[in-house]
Parts: structure tokens; C-alpha cells; sequence
């Protein structure tokens, strides 16, 4: 399951030691996970602090356990959308709208 994540941080009082340490090894985390293949790729925001990647894990569990036990999980509010596979919406829905929209022509 494809998942498309992001982390803000509010607020823009100087950081402290603890939140810049947690972001550092949060980011090596991702590093990680996407050597490993569990991210599919991401990055850090330009300007606003915060942070997007693409998380492919076997359920909403494994996400919640892969976000949870961040280092930064709790300096950050989080959402996470899920996805589709681009073509398996083209399967899923666009092929049937396009024959649909067809008979609905002229």
C-alpha cells in the first residue's frame, strides 16, 4: 500500500537541541527506509519545516508503526493519504469512463 506522507512543524521558535537531534536522525531513518525500499522517495520542504515522502508498507498498521517510532513523530503533526498506483486507476476507473463517455456522445 502507497501512502503519501508529510510532517509540519508549527511554530518558529528557535528549535532546540532535542527537536534538531530527533529531525537528524529522522531523516536518517528515512535514509534508511528508502535504501531498504519502504520509502520510495521524498524530501524536506523548502522554507516551511517539514518533511513528504512516499511510504510503501503492507497495511495502515505498518504505517502507524513506521510513523510512530520516528525520532521527530511527536514535534510533527502528520497526515497520510493513501494511493493508487497510477495504473490502476487507468484499469480501475478511467478505461470505464472513457467507453462510458463514448456511448454518451452523439
Amino acid at each position: 500500500m502507497l501512502f503519501l506522507v508529510t510532517g509540519r512543524i508549527e511554530g518558529t521558535a528557535a528549535p532546540t537541541t532535542e527537536f534538531l537531534e530527533a529531525s537528524h536522525a529522522t531523516l536518517e531513518t528515512l535514509g534508511e527506509m528508502e535504501r531498504a525500499g519502504t520509502v520510495k522517495g521524498g524530501g524536506v520542504f523548502i522554507g516551511p519545516l517539514g518533511v513528504c515522502f512516499i511510504a510503501d508498507t503492507s497495511s495502515n498498521e505498518s504505517l502507524h508503526l513506521l510513523l510512530t517510532t520516528l525520532p521527530s513523530f511527536r514535534f510533527a503533526t502528520w497526515e497520510a493519504v493513501p494511493l493508487i498506483p497510477f495504473h490502476r486507476d487507468i484499469e480501475m476507473s478511467l478505461d470505464a469512463a472513457i467507453e462510458a463517455s463514448k456511448g454518451n456522445e452523439g
